[in-house]
């Protein structure tokens, strides 16, 4: 049987162990968890936000949606009132067009006009989209 002597010796080094394996424990749980903000999806598309300043953001997303105003929605980048045409976009990336200055939202896909509203326009893989503050009727 062991005495206590022999017991005090064996208490540090558990201790320890216990601690590093706890330790690494956390480390491995954080790495295999999925990284934030990222958009599940099985189509991959960009949205390029233009401020009135002409800043440009850029944004990666993801989305299973058919229609881009879906996506957009859902993505929490587009905001609007609906109208008899669809989704009349407001306000992209927290930036609200103030219709007294003639400010609008144009979009287009890859540099091109769209001629269709954001409801009917719809998105696949490898889509870049730009939504520019615009000013002037």
């Amino acid at each position: 049987m062991p005495n206590a002597t022999t017991s005090k010796k064996f208490r540090k080094p558990l201790v320890i162990a216990a601690i590093v394996l706890a330790v690494l424990c956390l480390f491995v749980g954080c790495s295999n968890a999925a990284p934030k903000n990222e958009a599940a999806g099985a189509k991959s598309y960009t949205l390029t936000v233009v401020d009135a300043e002409g800043k440009e953001t850029v944004h990666e997303l993801s989305t299973d949606e058919e229609m881009l105003g879906a996506a957009l929605l859902s993505a929490g980048l587009i905001e609007g009132s609906e109208s008899e045409y669809g989704l009349f976009v407001t306000k992209v990336d927290g930036i609200e067009a103030d219709s007294a200055n003639e400010e609008w939202w144009c979009l287009t896909k890859g540099g091109e006009t769209v001629m269709t509203g954001v409801d009917s326009t719809p998105v696949a893989d490898g889509d870049k989209f730009e939504f520019t503050l615009t000013v002037g009727y």
